[in-house]
């Protein structure tokens, strides 16, 4: 719970600073590049192994940014969160501050998940009727998974809408099985 507010909290004072600079689109892909290179890696080790000085931990941020050529503005939001140990919360500050951002520009990210891919024809289709529903700019991550046997799921908002072939034959097994 407090992990959750102190990265709301941190999401959204970059995320102003960002907007302050113009640049909320920029920083938001600076941070998002600097947690792929961080997670799961050895770097995520050493930045965040608190035996080390802060001072050989910033550093080592700091080439890393600038390995990345990240802005003066990431560099020093990373510099912050090295100095207060906050950098277990850095995946969790770059979702947040994702979703601030689609927010601001008025799009939403939604999930589709089919047995194979989708054909691009019918993804278009569906997005545009999801673009219908929620009066913003749809944004799909396509995922596939074998065990849906077909058919898809899309899940937009907090909301699943589950046209699976998976679903549907055990919503019948379970109507059997009450004798209907």
């Amino acid at each position: 719970m407090i992990e959750g507010s102190l990265g709301r909290r941190y999401a959204k004072a970059l995320f102003q600073l960002a907007v302050e600079a113009g640049r909320e689109e920029e920083v938001g892909e600076e941070v998002g590049r600097f947690v792929v290179a961080y997670s799961g890696s050895p770097l995520n080790r050493v930045i965040g192994n608190r035996s080390l000085p802060a001072r050989s931990r910033k550093t080592v941020a700091i080439q890393v940014a600038q390995a990345l050529e990240l802005s003066a503005l990431t560099t020093r939001f990373l510099s912050l969160l090295i100095d207060r140990d906050r950098m277990a919360l850095l995946p969790s500050i770059a979702a947040r501050y994702r979703r601030l951002l689609d927010e601001a520009k008025g799009r939403v990210e939604a999930r589709l998940v089919g047995a194979r891919p989708v054909d691009p024809e019918l993804l278009e289709k569906l997005r545009a009727v999801l673009e219908k529903i929620t009066s913003k700019k749809v944004i799909l991550r396509e995922e596939s998974d074998t065990g849906l046997i077909g058919g898809v799921l899309v899940e937009l908002e907090g909301r699943i809408y589950d046209g699976s072939v998976r679903t549907e034959l055990e919503k019948m097994k379970a109507r059997i099985e009450r004798g209907y």
